[in-house]
């Protein structure tokens, strides 16, 4: 019988192709919309649920009493990975693994890399698939482990073993040949690095000398237990080394000492201290899963309507069923088999649409690695299988209720009315229309949204600036002096800091009162070289001793917060020292575009070695200069990290995730729109295929096609009107909300984004219905009425 279910099942679908390419591609997006929402979840959740050995794996983890409470702690003292194997005889294996960022040089480029430094027992306890080279590399401490990612970065498409590259860790300079290449990790994998180290290599650079100073010292701690072994028994053994820590460092005393399963690591994150897992990402999970949802919820209402527009077709075969014996039992399951047939295909070119389209564009715009790795993530089949299941109940349990309940009688006297006055199809396409007129405003909002922020005036003229780093104080003077001789710089400053970057935080006290500030040292001429615009007073003078000792500059919002007017007679207080304010300049945004101007305090520095340079060049020779710059920098720092920007890119990684955001938007907006239109065209067709002898019988007594469409046209407005007034509303409420949690300057919600959502989706409607009105222009009446 299921058998010829299906058959029956495909003849349709060959049958009416329009409609069943129109159900498949809108389930086929819904889908791939719920993987990549998925796939992002999965990667955060299930973050190392691939490791073969992760029910054997455990993290050493302790707690201890602070000022806020009980606190426990992802990391453990040194002393304690050297004392396991003597204490503990149960544990096959054991690392330590501490993370750093060193300056990774190679071919005289230099790179910033994610580095851990691990025991070679981390090989052993973790299983990675290697490209080149073997696991084992790692017993040798001059060897490294390159992911495959930083091994294109620094070798593109060739064998790198044996090549060598050169680590800069705390100004200690150590080479390291290649020694394997892991295949491209998956996002499923719970540490985030971009080469492994031997943690003896870095032993000498961080070795404490005291005793107390070892202990003082901590590391993520991994053990690995033999199978078969209950961890309360380990659990039990380490009350010895908890012993011995707090006699050794008072100070510091442990409450207790515990294991925590590799498995729990991501779910009590939010509870571990300095854990493997510090981020979840809650937001932009909430913004995909809502996205997915949405988009599904899209589809499967788009596919009601039109698998109750297939069904009409098809009303006298029901009919004849039932005649004959069929239950309305056995006709549920025939509709819902076929249902799952076009679920299935669904699935399939949903699963084909994300990894050949979807994933690969969120990968570039979240810098994100998600791969639909099918044959070794059994997780994924899980959610396509629990997928498929509720897709086919939710999209085909009511049409195939719906149409099994026809009488036979009805049916073949043909009395039985599909489509004309269905109020829950209205009701769908309704809410339908509603959730497309909110993805429109969104996305319009923060289309806007992002234009105004890249066109904001950035409160300085931010044009024909270069800024350097300087990693070695002792070049300091001498490099800047060989800066300024360049022809196309103009005046050099030095700062601790640069505006775009982050800002030191510090307070002001101000009449026994103290004020959060953000705090900028630079030399004197600083503010001048950056253009900032002064407001009243003087910029500071880097000639004058009394500025560089005594004044200060500051910000609008400053003198706005502490409700100060200029001149200021009293002096403010910061850091223990009286400082004068001598000039106010107009705010400007020091951090990113998306958060609030601060109150900004510059304060100039006598004979201070910075950290930075900010050049001033010639008029359009900053970016052409750029390589001159950098060629001179390594001359001074030939293993050093060159940092050096634009001014003008300073808030580039800010613009870019923005942008990331408004894109994924904007392609929902389409989506749901597409959609739309797709559950509007099923909708009219339905309506013209029940009534389109009544429309020939009107034609036959003279009523013009004007006269024809107006009825048809006004139920569809009537259901814009309602959504349009629903769907502007809830978009203001949730988009302005939205805008407000994420940006401090941003377009709102206004005139704009809710008309261009209304008047899209009328376009929608208009075109969609008009296009089907041609059946009722160029129907022949004789050939339609023929039939009765």
């Amino acid at each position: 019988m299921l058998k010829n279910y299906f058959k029956i099942a495909w003849r349709n679908l060959i049958k009416q192709k329009g409609t069943s390419f129109i159900s498949i591609f809108g389930l086929a997006c819904a889908v791939a919309c719920c993987l990549v929402a998925y796939l992002f979840i999965e990667q955060v959740w299930f973050k190392g649920m691939l490791q073969p050995n992760k029910k054997e794996i455990f993290q050493l983890t302790y707690t201890t009493a602070e000022e806020n409470g009980i606190v426990r702690y992802g990391t453990v003292a040194d002393p304690i990975a050297e004392l396991l194997p003597e204490e503990i005889p149960y544990i096959k294996s054991q690392t330590q693994v501490k993370t750093r960022i060193p300056v990774l040089i190679h071919d005289l480029e230099s790179y910033q890399q994610r580095a851990m430094y691990v025991d070679p027992g981390f090989m052993d306890m973790f299983s990675f698939n290697l490209k080149y080279g073997y696991s084992g590399a790692l017993n040798d401490p001059e060897r490294v482990i390159l992911t495959e990612q930083l091994s294109e970065k620094l070798f593109a498409e060739s064998n790198p073993m044996d090549q060598e590259i050169t680590l800069v860790l705390n100004g200690e300079e150590k080479q390291y040949k290649v020694g394997g290449v892991m295949q491209k990790l998956s996002d499923m994998e719970l540490f985030n690095f971009d080469l492994l180290v031997n943690n003896e290599s870095i032993k000498s650079a961080y070795n404490p000398a005291s005793l107390k100073d070892k202990w003082n010292s901590e590391s993520w701690t991994f053990i690995q237990i033999e199978k078969g072994i209950d961890p309360s028994q380990v659990q039990t053994e380490l009350a010895a080394l908890q012993k011995r820590q707090n006699e050794i460092n008072p100070d510091n005393p442990y409450l207790s000492l515990d294991l925590v399963a590799y498995t729990d690591l991501v779910k009590m994150s939010g509870e571990i201290k300095n854990g493997v897992i510090s981020f979840l990402a809650i937001g932009p999970q909430i913004l995909l899963g809502a996205i997915g949802l949405f988009i599904l919820i899209l589809a499967v209402f788009n596919y009601i309507n039109i698998s109750i527009l297939m069904a009409t077709r098809r009303i006298k075969e029901i009919g004849v069923r039932k005649v004959i014996g069929s239950r309305k039992g056995q006709l549920i399951t025939q509709f819902l088999s076929e249902n799952l047939m076009v679920c299935f295909l669904s699935i399939v070119f949903g699963c084909l649409l994300a990894a050949i389209f979807l994933l690969p564009g969120f990968n570039q715009i979240a810098d994100k690695n998600l791969q639909l790795d099918l044959f070794n993530d059994p997780f994924i089949w899980a959610f396509l299988i629990a997928l498929t299941g509720f897709i086919t109940l939710a999209s085909g349990l009511y049409p195939a209720v719906f149409v099994s309940s026809f009488k036979p009688v009805s049916i073949l006297k043909g009395n039985q009315q599909l489509g004309s006055k269905s109020f829950l199809t209205t009701v769908l396409l309704t809410f339908q229309f509603t959730l497309a007129i909110i993805s429109i405003v969104a996305g319009v909002a923060f289309l806007q949204t992002n234009y105004i922020n890249q066109n904001r005036d950035w409160g300085y003229d931010n044009r024909d600036k270069i800024i350097v780093n300087v990693p070695e104080a002792k070049e300091y003077s001498n490099f800047k002096d060989k800066l300024l001789a360049l022809a196309a710089v103009e005046e050099i400053s030095g700062s601790q800091n640069y505006v775009g970057n982050w800002q030191e935080e510090k307070e002001v006290s101000y009449q026994e009162q103290n004020h959060p500030i953000a705090h900028l040292k630079a030399e004197g001429n600083y503010a001048q070289l950056l253009d900032l615009r002064l407001k009243e007073g003087r910029f500071l003078d880097p000639d004058r001793i009394s500025d560089q000792e005594e004044a200060i500059l500051v910000n609008e919002k400053f003198m706005k917060s502490l409700g100060l007017t200029f001149p200021v007679e009293e002096s403010v207080l910061i850091d223990s020292a009286n400082y004068q304010i001598v000039g106010v300049v107009e705010d400007f945004h020091a951090f990113a575009f998306e958060a609030p101007i601060e109150s900004m305090v510059i304060q100039a520095g006598a004979d201070s070695i910075y950290s930075y340079l900010t050049l001033k060049m010639s008029p359009g020779t900053a970016a052409a200069s750029m390589d001159l710059v950098k060629k001179t920098w390594r001359e001074f720092f030939p293993r050093g990290l060159f940092e050096g920007k634009l001014q003008t890119e300073v808030f580039d990684p800010s613009f870019r995730d923005v942008r990331g955001v408004q894109n994924v938007i904007l392609f929902a907006a389409i989506l749901s729109v597409l959609l739309s239109a797709m559950g509007l065209f099923g909708l009219v067709s339905l309506n013209m295929n029940a009534r389109i002898k009544d429309y020939c019988v009107r034609k036959i007594f003279g009523a013009a096609i004007v006269d024809l469409s107006q009825k048809l046209f006004m139920r569809y407005l009537i259901s814009w009107i309602i959504a349009a007034v629903l769907g502007g509303g809830i978009a203001y409420l949730i988009v302005k909300s939205f805008l407000d949690s994420f940006f401090a300057y941003h377009a709102g919600v206004g005139l704009v984004p809710i008309g261009s959502g209304v008047l899209v989706l009328l376009i929608v409607i208009g075109v969609t219905v008009s296009s089907q009105l041609w059946k009722v222009y160029y129907a022949n009446p004789s050939q339609i009425l023929k039939s009765e």
